[in-house]
């Protein structure tokens, strides 16, 4: 017997046990369409959040001091950013960034906002997107206006909308609340990320929060941004080498570099680390799926036995009653899988619908998983296959 022969049988016996056969499928295309639904949504808010973090900052290095080894002297002041500017080849921009937590208020409504504070070089390592008014400049930075930047959806919570240029707000912050005067509205980076009560982020030059705050200028860490992700390894270097020759600390490793490279491929390891652990528990599914297959193949054989017998009687090997339920089987979860695949990416695209991204769908992925859906087949097939190629002829043909 042939192979279109076997799969002739096959489909026309899954064929004539529809329903019987769809819930033995019914494993394989939960667990197919799981694993496939996880990998494609996660790979797609994988990629979305890696891009955000990108757009934060990938030629971006944060140095900060250790405050268990540091002194007084140690922290960084407004001139070291001065020297780090004129002796850093490789920055383009640098900034102590405080966030702060605090309120920020329009008549009886109030919001929590994380007041990020620091100097005019923030609008760029930050990537602000303006859409209304400005950014603050060096001069309001230099004569510590009172002045601010909300976000979009702060804007639309106080006003209604983000045209909101020249009015004020009240801030608090620790136990002073003072007035400040909006300049600008940016697009808020969390964008499907923003859940109910999260908490506004505005910008506010560093010096009038120290006004506010009657807190020093000097900072624990500072941010800084090379001209190219190529260059950001030497620009951390060569600024942390000024930085220890500045406050004459060199030896005592008092200064701790981090990059956001770094921090990127940490981010990402996490991610496919728990994509990675739900896609395998969804996979237990295939194993139930399998065991299904196996069930019913064996009830199959049970039912078939005066056929086989028939057939062996009539000159059929025990390979070919091997291969006869080997293929039916195989055939049951390839369908199964198919129809799993589909499954899995119409939930993919539902599920990126909701959260705002789009799927990340791989041929490979796909075709591993049709492949690996056979192989379940083939496997838990094995044992009632075997079982059927081993019947005595005589006995098969008296079962009644």
């Amino acid at each position: 017997m042939n192979i279109l022969e076997n799969l002739k049988m096959a489909l026309e016996n899954i064929a004539a046990n529809k329903m019987r056969s769809f819930l033995t499928m019914l494993g394989i295309i939960i667990g197919i369409g799981s694993v496939i639904m996880i990998i494609a949504a996660g790979n797609g808010g994988k990629q979305e959040i890696m891009s955000q973090v990108e757009q934060m900052g990938a030629a971006t290095v944060q140095i900060s001091v250790d405050n268990q080894k540091a002194t007084e002297s140690d922290y960084f002041t407004f001139e070291d950013i001065e020297a780090l500017k004129a002796k850093v080849p490789e920055l383009q921009y640098v900034s102590p960034v405080e966030q702060v937590l605090g309120t920020v208020a329009y008549g009886n409504h109030s919001m929590t906002g994380i007041f990020a504070a620091g100097t005019p070089d923030v609008e760029r390592m930050s990537s602000v997107e303006m859409l209304t008014g400005r950014f603050y400049t060096q001069e309001d930075f230099n004569a510590a206006r009172n002045v601010i930047v909300l976000d979009d959806r702060a804007a639309r919570e106080f006003f209604g909308d983000i045209d909101v240029v020249g009015l004020t707000v009240d801030v608090t912050l620790g136990r002073k609340t003072v007035k400040l005067k909006i300049i600008g509205v940016y697009k808020s980076q969390m964008g499907e990320f923003m859940y109910e009560g999260m908490p506004v982020i505005p910008y506010i030059p560093l010096s009038t929060y120290l006004n506010v705050s009657g807190l020093s200028d000097s900072f624990s860490s500072l941010t800084m941004m090379a001209d190219s992700k190529d260059h950001t390894e030497a620009m951390g270097t060569t600024a942390q080498n000024v930085l220890e020759s500045r406050h004459g600390n060199r030896g005592r490793e008092v200064y701790q570099l981090q990059n956001m490279a770094q921090a990127m491929d940490a981010i990402n390891s996490v991610i496919s680390l728990f994509q990675t652990f739900i896609a395998a528990v969804a996979a237990i599914s295939l194993v139930v799926g399998g065991i299904g297959v196996m069930n019913i193949m064996l009830v199959s054989v049970t039912e078939r036995t005066r056929e086989i017998g028939i057939r062996k009687s009539l000159g059929a090997k025990t390979h070919n009653i091997l291969a006869q339920f080997l293929t039916e089987s195989a055939i049951l979860t390839l369908i199964g899988g198919a129809i799993g695949i589909l499954f899995g990416v119409v939930g993919a695209y539902a599920i990126c619908a909701l959260l705002g991204t789009a799927p990340v769908i791989d041929a490979v992925t796909i075709l591993f998983t049709l492949a690996f859906s056979c192989s379940v087949g083939i496997f838990f097939g094995i044992y009632p296959a075997r079982k059927a190629a081993r019947l005595n002829p005589i006995d098969a043909l008296r079962h009644q």
